[in-house]
This record gives structure tokens, sequence and C-alpha cells, in this order.
């Protein structure tokens, strides 16, 4: 007569874990949402380090550099923002397409960051170092 096999205790409390793992980060990442995010959105242009440009109303503008030059265009509809124009040769940050909170467009020609920057406070110092 052949022996039954049956799983293992071990077995099913590790997949018991898993599937409870699993639910809770999906609520987590749902809880999340890096789309509408509530507060204030603000893009923070810098070039070579230094901001720039400040957006906090939705509209198209032109981002120039600390001489006067044109670098790019920006649109910004309260929760996307995206690059339609560059002078860079690149066009590396048009092709980036719409970001949202937490999302960056990055021109290196440029040395331009466009970013998400929210009203919530930080709660421990970080180091933001930029090279190029």
């Amino acid at each position: 007569m052949a022996a039954r096999k049956f799983l293992k205790v071990t077995d099913i409390a590790f997949v018991t874990i898993a599937i409870l793992l699993g639910i809770g980060w999906y609520f987590f990442r749902l809880g999340h949402n890096h789309g509408n995010v509530p507060g204030k959105k603000t893009l923070s242009v810098r070039i070579q380090g230094e901001e720039v440009f400040k957006v906090e109303e939705p509209g198209e503008f032109i981002i120039r550099n600390q001489e006067g030059k044109y670098v790019t265009t920006l649109h910004f509809d309260g929760n996307k923002a995206w690059v339609t124009d560059s002078d860079c040769p690149d066009k590396i940050c048009e092709k980036t397409g719409k970001i949202g909170l937490g999302g960056s467009i990055i021109c290196v020609p440029n040395r331009m960051i466009i970013e998400f920057k929210t009203d919530k406070k930080k709660e421990k110092k970080e180091v933001d170092v930029e090279t190029w």
C-alpha cells in the first residue's frame, strides 16, 4: 500500500505568510497612490544645482538658464509634468514623457533636473548630490 503525502505544517505556514505579505504589500502600495497625493504639488527646476524656476500652477512655461538662454518648454497639468521642446541635442528630456509625484526629468547637456516637491516635511535630513 502506497503512503499518502501530506503537506507539512511548515509548508502551510510558509504559503500563508507569503500570501499575507503579498496582500499587505498590495494595500500599502494602494494607500500610497503617487499620482494623486493630496497637498500642494510644486515642480522645482534646477540648473547646475541652483533652483531657477518653481511651478505651482498648471500651464506651459519657458525655462531659461542663469544667463537667460532658452533651455526647455515645460508643461504642468496639476498632476503630471512633461517637456515638449528642448535645445539639447539628445532630446531625452522630451522622450521621458509625463512624470508624476516621485518622478524626475533630467537633461544632462543642460545640467537641468525637473522634479516634484510636496509640502510634506522631511523627518530626517537627506543629502542631495548632483554630479555632471
